[in-house]
């Protein structure tokens, strides 16, 4: 997991807006973990808790995983501290942007 928190800049919302209009986002903990066997690449919001990050970090210890800023506002979603994208070449995209 990259600990390092990146800034969800206009490309990487661009491509989450995409994977949303393709219904290729899963949002919240209890849905990506339930459905983690279609994920590609977990995004986190830096301002949720060290605890949630560390919790999710644990279940899907197996999926790339990267702690943004401001990703609450990419997705336009208030209460959404992480998604999952399910896309592999718009998750190849986005891991692409933030290495």
């Amino acid at each position: 997991m990259k600990k390092t928190e990146l800034v969800a800049d206009g490309k990487i919302s661009a491509y989450v807006g995409l994977a949303m209009r393709a219904n290729s986002v899963l949002f919240g903990e209890d849905i990506i973990c339930e459905r983690n066997k279609y994920i590609k690449l977990v995004l986190i919001d830096s301002s949720a808790s060290d605890k949630y990050v560390e919790r999710l970090s644990k279940k899907l210890k197996d999926y790339p995983i990267f702690v943004l800023d401001g990703l609450r506002q990419a997705v336009h979603r208030d209460s959404v501290n992480a998604i999952a994208v399910t896309n592999e070449n718009l998750a190849n995209a986005i891991i692409e942007i933030l290495r």
